[in-house]
């Protein structure tokens, strides 16, 4: 059952927004943004609102001030806001995020609201807020902005319950699933509901990436989540694991993947890989899509978000909103054009990175890489390099990268850092109000924007906050 309260502030946000005669949804660019986007808009087509779509790679005073001269009557900030509402003075709001609100960082922590709608820390304007930090849950892991604009969807209709495909994908696309190999907390009741409404299916079952569309060989070389010697990012020594158990690896001309072995080489498979590694790491929940055609990207739930984030990061995300919003052709051709290109891009990074050289501190480790790599997805590659042997597991990594503004910085860490006191958005707030830049985020991942003068006073203040989290802890 949902929480009451966070019922109830989705209701107030619903309520607020029938009464508008036109709404302006400003959502983030990753694929959690864009399926928080797509069930904003979806929701209000279905409810007949005007309304216009925005995408923002990062909420800052120049957008803000942009916003305020276009005079808007509403804005719904899906997937951001939260941590943003210090610079949204006389904009007329509803914020449906899962990142920690601002007066809930530093030496605020630990003040509450007088109530969960009066938050006495932002400016004089008409904040809704659906949040699961002010019912003291972790958005890292509890309801993504997806889960979050679902729960302003479904108080507005009950029947939007056709949209909790969108809140799933948005959720795995933040990795919400991957501490446990499931999603948790509320996501688990937004999961009911989408069963329940037959928009997905739960299958426990190999959850590597790339199981409905990779040849399950190159499943297994490229399994991030993976670190077998010998067949982890060893094309060879992949192809060998699958020949030498007798698994034809074609059909015909073309490459099998995961969902086209049959249950007794599925079995055999299995069987041979609980062999190398617990099969914690590579069995869980998987997400399927039932109304999408098998074998695509778009029918399970962790490609789905991928193909998202493919157009978020390449400057398209008009194109994945498309795709939530149900376009089939055009958009859906433009995207999977994206994502070939995606893949590429982010094989090239992790090279480049690598080339580069992690520079290490005493707390934490960092890589600049200038232009080299594209502010929007840098982040996204150095949180692959955790577990594969190239960086310390046991520092966070910062990745920098040439921005419009300045150098964007992208911290990531690993749910072991979290459980020894590990919060990169406590850093990336200090870094804010340092700076006079823009950030936010959780804290396994977080992001800022700082002038490119201050890197170095950024890393030693990074450095310094980290060493004390972790011997605090």
């Amino acid at each position: 059952m949902f929480i009451p309260a966070v019922k109830e502030l989705a209701e107030k946000a619903a309520s607020r927004l029938r009464e508008a005669s036109k709404v302006i949804v400003v959502s983030h660019i990753d694929a959690d943004g864009l399926s928080s986007a797509g069930i904003a808009s979806l929701a209000l087509d279905h409810i007949g609102m005007e309304h216009e779509v925005k995408f923002a790679k990062k909420l800052d005073e120049a957008y803000a001030d942009e916003l305020r001269a276009s005079k808007p009557e509403l804005v719904w900030f899906t997937d951001l806001g939260s941590g943003s509402t210090d610079i949204l003075q006389d904009l007329e709001c509803i914020i449906s995020d899962h990142h920690k609100p601002v007066a809930m960082s530093g030496s605020n922590t630990n003040k509450k609201p007088k109530t969960l709608f009066d938050f006495d820390d932002v400016p004089d304007s008409d904040f809704i807020q659906v949040n699961p930090h002010f019912v003291g849950r972790d958005g890292s892991n509890d309801i993504s902005g997806a889960g979050a604009a679902y729960l302003v969807a479904k108080a507005l209709d009950p029947e939007l319950r056709k949209l909790a495909h969108l809140a799933i994908v948005g959720a795995v696309g933040d990795m919400q699933d991957r501490e446990l190999g499931r999603l948790q907390g509320t996501n688990r009741e937004i999961l009911a509901d989408a069963e329940n409404f037959g928009v997905i299916e739960t299958i426990e079952d190999v959850n590597l990436f790339g199981r409905e569309t990779r040849p399950v060989w190159k499943m297994l070389q490229y399994a991030s989540d993976l670190q077998i010697n010998g067949i982890t990012d060893d094309y060879r020594g992949s192809m060998d694991f699958f020949m030498e158990l007798g698994i034809n690896l074609k059909k015909g001309e073309n490459w099998r993947a995961w969902v086209h072995m049959n249950k007794s080489e599925k079995r055999l498979i299995i069987r041979a890989l609980a062999d190398l590694v617990s099969p914690e790491e590579f069995i869980g929940e998987v997400y399927i899509l039932p109304m999408e055609k098998p074998g695509t990207e778009l029918h399970e739930a962790k490609e789905f978000s991928t193909l998202l984030n493919s157009c978020g990061r390449y400057d398209a995300a008009v194109i994945g909103l498309d795709v939530c919003k149900g376009d089939r052709k055009e958009a859906l051709d433009l995207a999977y054009g994206l994502r070939k290109g995606h893949r590429k891009q982010l094989v090239d990074s992790i090279k480049i990175m690598q080339e580069i050289g992690i520079t290490q501190m005493e707390f934490i480790q960092f890589v600049h890489v200038g232009d080299m790599i594209r502010d929007t997805i840098v982040g996204t590659v150095a949180g692959m390099l955790f577990g594969s042997g190239k960086i310390d597991d046991r520092k966070p990594i910062f990745a920098l990268a040439m921005a419009d503004d300045g150098i964007k910085v992208s911290g990531r860490g690993t749910r072991q850092l979290i459980d020894a006191g590990l919060d990169l958005s406590e850093i990336m707030r200090q870094a804010v109000e340092k700076f006079h830049g823009a950030g936010g985020g959780h804290n396994i991942a977080a992001g800022a924007t700082v002038p490119p003068e201050k890197v170095n006073e950024f890393l030693e203040l990074a450095n310094e906050i980290v060493g004390h989290q972790l011997s605090s802890s």
